[in-house]
């Protein structure tokens, strides 16, 4: 097992990526359209307009607030942009 360092590495950045993406909803100021009482990253991915924590799960909405897997159609980089988008 050679390269069995590279999915240590990926799962690192994957649970970094996932904790600095809590971390922004959590200070965030912008409250869920859909959501009574939770608070939420605006977004423009794919279709997706939010993304919250719903059920300690991170969930993107839609702009009719059906909610989606984190992993349904997006990969690392683009939750990466996410962040790197913010302000």
């Amino acid at each position: 097992m050679r390269y069995q360092y590279l999915v240590k590495n990926y799962r690192d950045v994957e649970q970094a990526t996932f904790r600095a993406l809590r971390d922004e909803i959590s200070k965030s100021k912008v409250k869920s359209k859909y959501i009574s009482g939770c608070k939420a990253l605006e977004v423009n991915v794919f279709d997706y307009v939010e993304l919250v924590i719903w059920n300690d799960k991170l969930t993107f909405l839609d702009s009719n607030g059906q909610h989606y897997s984190i992993w349904c159609e997006v990969i690392i980089e683009d939750l990466i942009d996410i962040l790197n988008k913010l302000n």
